[in-house]
């Protein structure tokens, strides 16, 4: 596979959800999933969710596929550099925890996931990024 596909993502949908169950209390939250061109493949927004995941998590994803970096690592970036943001010259850009890009089985870049809502943000995408391999 060398793009996201809607299965895949659908099936990352149900493994996030079961993740944050297990491990993370069940708390709402948003997940979408991008290809690997930055276009939204899948958005999921729990019940409860916070309004304002609607928009910011695709755009950690979006972020997270265009940087070819986790968005934690973009973040790192910014600081570490003295860089705004405005820099890139894209307004969908984030610099916050919760994106991280998703690799097929040959480590070729297939696309994004973007967590909003929990305050592990960025260890959930990090987990749901590793395990889409062998989905």
């Amino acid at each position: 596979m060398d793009n996201m596909t809607l299965a895949l993502a659908k099936k990352l949908a149900v493994q996030v959800e079961a993740l944050v169950a297990k491990e993370y209390g069940a708390k709402p939250f948003s997940f979408a999933v991008c290809d690997k061109d930055g276009f939204t493949v899948l958005f999921h927004k729990l019940d409860g969710a916070k309004l304002l995941t609607i928009n910011l998590t695709p755009d950690k994803a979006y972020t997270a596929v265009r940087m070819g970096v986790s968005t934690a690592d973009f973040l790192l970036r910014l600081q570490r550099d003295n860089l705004n943001i405005a820099y890139f010259a894209d307004a969908r850009f984030v610099g916050m925890p919760g994106g991280e890009p998703i690799y097929n089985a040959q480590q070729q870049m297939i696309g994004a996931v973007g967590i909003g809502g929990l305050k592990e943000d960025g260890e959930v995408a990090a987990k749901v990024a590793a395990a889409a391999a062998a989905l």
